[in-house]
């Protein structure tokens, strides 16, 4: 049975998850660090096998999604699509009235249509130029 869980996620989750999608790794001192700036993370389980997750990290004003990962035998059943409603579905109720706030992400190539079915816009659009970013490897 598929299972949503809010806020447990754990460093072996992560490297798990990030191992059956074939991510590069970080070490346990940088997942501990990113789980503990995370403001809210979901954790999907198939009995007790964890199969999903995704992290919210922000700001109350800008917000950024990140580490949104499916195991690929259980892609295409929408839990990646609902693993982000909950995510936006967070962020909403935790405005208060006349607030406003950003959800970004970094869509993985060829994911970009996924995002914009649940609301994201590309970028460069009318309001903003092109997304940037940049890695740095401490050797």
């Amino acid at each position: 049975m598929i299972k949503y869980e809010e806020n447990i996620l754990k460093i072996e989750d992560i490297q798990a998850i990030r191992k059956a999608v074939h991510w590069s790794m970080f070490t346990e001192n940088q997942l501990q660090q990113a789980l503990n700036m995370t403001v809210y993370s979901i954790v999907v389980k198939d009995d007790e096998n964890v199969i999903a997750m995704g992290r919210l990290i922000g700001d109350g004003i800008y917000y950024l999604i990140c580490d949104v990962a499916v195991i690929p035998e259980y892609q295409k059943q929408g839990i990646g699509t609902r693993i982000i409603e909950k995510i936006i579905e967070y962020v909403q109720n935790h405005l208060q009235n006349n607030e406003r706030c950003s959800i970004q992400l970094i869509a993985a190539k060829g994911k970009e249509a996924f995002y914009e079915s649940l609301g994201f816009a590309r970028i460069p659009s009318d309001l903003s130029g092109h997304g940037m970013q940049m890695f740095i490897k401490k050797k």
